[in-house]
């Protein structure tokens, strides 16, 4: 692996559906209306992605690129795009592969946690945890009733929800 790759460490989660409005009301969290295409693997073994992604009001467009490291930690490159970037990659698919989700980012005792909320569920969610390195410890809020534990389990990669559910 190259030196000064960025690198995503995440553990994510099967999480039984939060309390929304208890979330929105007793944390400091932003909301983000979210809608994401996967573009396939380039050759390079690079999985790409483009992401259409509203908080307050202000819509933000990323193209992203991910390439596994290891179970947890994945090289990800990620740049802000035009919204006509955006629509020409859009344009290229033939075959689209989309997901839409609402996330909730919650930040605490110096962890990032993403709660994303899928249309096709109404009793569960998942929770990504953010982390600086793979040993790192973390608590789980509170307010979060844990399945499982889902970060190496295909299943439930967005794309793969995208192509179940999309």
């Amino acid at each position: 692996m190259e030196k000064n790759m960025p690198l995503e460490i995440e553990k994510k989660f099967l999480i039984r559906m939060p309390d929304l409005e208890w979330i929105k009301q007793n944390t400091h969290c932003k909301v983000a209306k979210i809608s994401q295409t996967y573009l396939g693997r380039a050759k390079d073994g690079y999985g790409n992605r483009i992401r259409k992604m509203t908080i307050n009001g202000v819509t933000k467009f990323y193209h992203t690129a991910k390439k596994s490291v290891s179970g947890i930690t994945r090289i990800e490159i990620e740049k802000e795009i035009s919204k006509a970037e955006y629509e020409r990659f859009l344009e290229k698919k033939s075959k689209v592969i989309s997901l839409k989700k609402t996330r909730y980012i919650v930040k605490g005792n110096g962890i990032k946690y993403e709660i994303d909320i899928y249309p096709f569920w109404k009793t569960t969610a998942i929770m990504e945890v953010e982390l600086k390195n793979e040993k790192q410890k973390f608590d789980i809020p509170d307010f979060i009733k844990i399945i499982g534990e889902v970060t190496n389990n295909m299943d439930y990669t967005n794309q793969s929800l995208a192509k179940k559910y999309g």
